[in-house]
């Protein structure tokens, strides 16, 4: 999860947010009414809702055009239920919360990136145990090929009988 999020009040132009957006280097932001969060602003917005429809960045407010209808999860949770979440609403951003405070945004670069430096400990205890149960199927074979000739010769002997 990224740190504090860019952050604006509903009542910003999407001139303003867009000036905001590029000088944080930030794909979205927080649109905010007072300490609340009530929406997100993101470059498809501004593309799909503002420059495509027609609107003046310098006329139109954040709060007409943010997306409304966030997704949220706990801070508890781990990558995967995120990514299950992203992909059952389909969206790209989550917001996170602990109990009732929002903490921030995760995205999909931040889970793939969590993803591939996840922890290393149960790969190597999965790693150690595959190399041992190959040892030993190893082991066994060779144990049973240094008998054969003996086991060979038994079964002559049996057959013989």
């Amino acid at each position: 999860m990224h740190g504090t999020p860019v952050s604006l009040d509903e009542g910003a132009t999407v001139k303003a947010a867009a000036e905001r957006m590029a000088a944080e280097k930030a794909g979205s932001l927080v649109v905010t009414r007072g300490d609340q969060v009530v929406g997100l602003f993101t470059e498809q917005d501004l593309l799909r809702r503002v420059v495509a429809a027609g609107h003046a960045p310098a006329e139109i407010t954040l709060g007409e055009v943010c997306t409304r209808n966030l997704i949220s999860i706990g801070a508890e949770s781990d990558c995967l239920r995120a990514i299950a979440k992203m992909q059952a609403h389909r969206c790209r951003r989550l917001m996170v919360y602990e109990r009732q405070r929002f903490l921030g945004i995760v995205n999909l670069t931040d889970l793939a990136h969590a993803l591939a430096q996840g922890p290393r400990g149960k790969d190597l205890v999965v790693n150690t145990l595959g190399v041992v149960t190959v040892a030993v199927a190893v082991g066994v074979i060779a144990v049973m090929l240094f008998q054969l000739p003996d086991m060979l010769q038994l079964a002559d002997t049996l057959g013989g009988r």
